[in-house]
């Protein structure tokens, strides 16, 4: 399940770059009013009379965490707008360091030595990319990629702070709040075209509502580590899918600082799988 949802949603830079004439907030909020649909049906599905309970239960910090994932998406679509995709996805690549700080800072997780040391190559890796996207354009592109990273980072340690909360229902409130963002803040003008809307149903519905289902339902069973080892998966498909359709160039520089990062991560995940291996042995 972990790796479909990787290969689904690496596929957003694709749809981002086929869009025609829809302002990003205008992305935003018809992103946000498929994911709010698919995942009514989803939560009927599994929760069935139980549904409005299960919303009502995630309470304040479900809200919150939800606010924090709207976030994420928002600065994603920025991110997109102003850099490449690979640029975007390798940045984002950085979200279990961030979590990890984050994690040490809120709720007192320590951090190891083999963390602290990924961490300080993938910033080399962030480094690289800076250096060799020089443009304004591209900088601004990078930050809104660092913000998404931050903001997923955030939606993470609340959720492991509040391990009761239901993550289904705030994938709901992530629909919901976006819609509100894309809605006050959308250029509403002229109503984008159909081919438009329907390109950001299916990143809201198919890519988002789906995937991310999937990923919520493979995470019950996958080791802590194992998660952002798959997920590396996504990244590394995001930028071959739209080079692939429109041959859009990955520089030296940003494989070089990619390169990096996923070797942190993967360097990371693999060294907490182990340690799990022994401890379980």
């Amino acid at each position: 399940m972990m790796i479909v949802s990787a290969t689904i949603v690496s596929t957003a830079g694709l749809i981002f770059r086929s869009l025609e004439s829809i302002d990003a907030f205008g992305v935003v909020f018809f992103r946000g009013l498929a994911l709010s649909f698919v995942m009514l049906i989803v939560l009927n599905a599994f929760y069935r009379q139980r549904v409005f309970l299960t919303i009502w239960s995630v309470g304040r910090q479900g809200v919150l965490g939800a606010l924090f994932f709207t976030g994420a998406q928002t600065f994603y679509v920025f991110a997109f707008s102003n850099t490449t995709v690979a640029n975007t996805t390798f940045t984002i690549a950085l979200a279990p360091f961030i979590t990890a700080l984050l994690a040490f800072i809120v709720i007192r997780e320590r951090i190891e030595r083999t963390t602290l040391l990924a961490m300080a190559i993938a910033c080399l890796g962030v480094v690289a990319i800076i250096v060799t996207d020089v443009s304004s354009e591209g900088l601004l592109g990078v930050f809104f990629a660092l913000m998404t990273a931050f903001c997923f980072s955030c939606f993470a340690v609340t959720l492991r702070r509040n391990k009761h909360v239901e993550m289904l229902p705030v994938l709901l409130l992530t629909g919901i709040f976006s819609m509100i963002v894309g809605l006050v803040f959308g250029q509403w003008d002229v109503i984008p075209q159909i081919y438009d809307i329907a390109l950001c149903f299916i990143w809201g519905g198919v890519l988002q509502g789906f995937g991310q289902s999937l990923l919520v339902l493979s995470t019950r069973v996958l080791k802590a580590a194992e998660i952002p080892l798959i997920m590396l998966l996504e990244f590394s498909l995001g930028p071959i899918w739209v080079w692939m359709f429109f041959e859009e160039i990955i520089s030296l520089g940003t494989l070089f600082g990619g390169g990096l990062i996923f070797l942190s991560v993967f360097g990371l995940a693999r060294h907490e799988i182990r340690k799990q291996r022994s401890l379980d042995g």
